[in-house]
């Protein structure tokens, strides 16, 4: 969801006013904000005030990186002379950057998920100190509460599906509408017997199912929805109809096989359109429309745009 997250948000200014306090509490140095993983490093916002260079969305290997041990061991990392250190002097960048110094923190969200870096270069040796950790931890906590509350803002508290609020947001988004992308629309039939049978609680543990369900099946870059309720979306980007059906039979199928003691079968139904068919922000009104289509065909299907 990180991923999505910051495709999808400008955090340019937060960003930028973290690195500028960095700046005004430790003095001119490189400052630079990362998302990372375990395999790449990518710099979200940089703030450059040294002789050492680097760019905003600048793409790295995290092996290749003086964050490594950061990402690695979820720890702050002081270097006090890059080309003396066992953990920097084999890295090319310390010497074609000429790095001398390095001190970075972690950027974790208050569920635990790892976000990146908050770190600063400069080109002379012993730069930094507890001093300067201490600072930067203190900025990456503020930055850490501004990014965890963004992730609150666009997230189903039951599902940890994405809501309304997001899809709204992707809505207006560039790329959702160059190419062409398949939505489905899915809510569960007689999901009122279940709460009136068995409660609340049971019915929730149903819609965290179809919610499982939904994650393990659809592409990794696809988007799963709860928009309220038993109403679910998964919007698949750059897959039309044809390919994305075997996606929607498969959540249908392993939902109507699930079992449990008070359960037997999670029955769906559900609408299915792209881009090519209907405009972008009607996919949602249509793919409804022809799940009540799928509805009063007696449930448990997928109905389809057709022309």
């Amino acid at each position: 969801m990180i991923d999505k997250l910051i495709a999808e948000t400008d955090f340019s200014k937060v960003f930028t006013d973290i690195l500028k306090l960095a700046n005004d509490l430790i003095g001119e140095q490189t400052f630079y904000i990362s998302f990372m993983d375990e395999e790449r490093l990518q710099l979200m916002k940089t703030l450059v005030k040294s002789d050492i260079h680097i760019q905003d969305g600048m793409i790295v290997l995290t092996k290749d990186t003086y964050c490594q041990k950061v990402y690695k061991n979820r720890l702050p990392v002081i270097i006090e002379d890059a080309a003396k250190d066992e953990r920097t002097k084999h890295l090319d960048s310390t010497y074609e950057m000429n790095i001398g110094s390095y001190a970075g923190v972690p950027i974790v969200l208050k569920d635990g998920t790892f976000f990146g870096t908050l770190c600063s270069l400069n080109s002379c040796i012993d730069e930094y100190d507890q001093q300067t950790v201490n600072t930067l931890e203190r900025l990456a906590s503020l930055l850490s509460y501004s990014i965890y509350m963004e992730k609150l803002l666009i997230s189903d508290p039951l599902t940890g599906l994405y809501n309304r609020i997001y899809w709204n947001r992707v809505l207006t988004s560039k790329w959702i509408q160059q190419g062409v992308h398949s939505f489905l629309m899915m809510d569960l039939d007689k999901f009122k017997e279940i709460n009136d049978k068995f409660g609340h609680e049971a019915g929730d543990s149903v819609l965290q199912q179809i919610a499982s369900i939904v994650k393990e099946i659809v592409p990794e870059h696809s988007y799963g929805f709860r928009f309220g309720g038993d109403e679910f979306g998964v919007l698949l980007p750059n897959i039309p109809v044809t390919k994305a059906h075997p996606f929607a039979e498969m959540i249908v199928k392993k939902s109507a096989e699930y079992q449990n003691d008070m359960v037997n079968g999670i029955l769906l139904s559900a609408g299915l359109v792209d881009t090519a068919s209907v405009q972008a922000l009607k996919m949602m009104p249509e793919a409804d429309r022809l799940l009540y289509k799928s509805k009063r065909k007696g449930g448990s299907q997928i109905s389809f745009f057709e022309k």
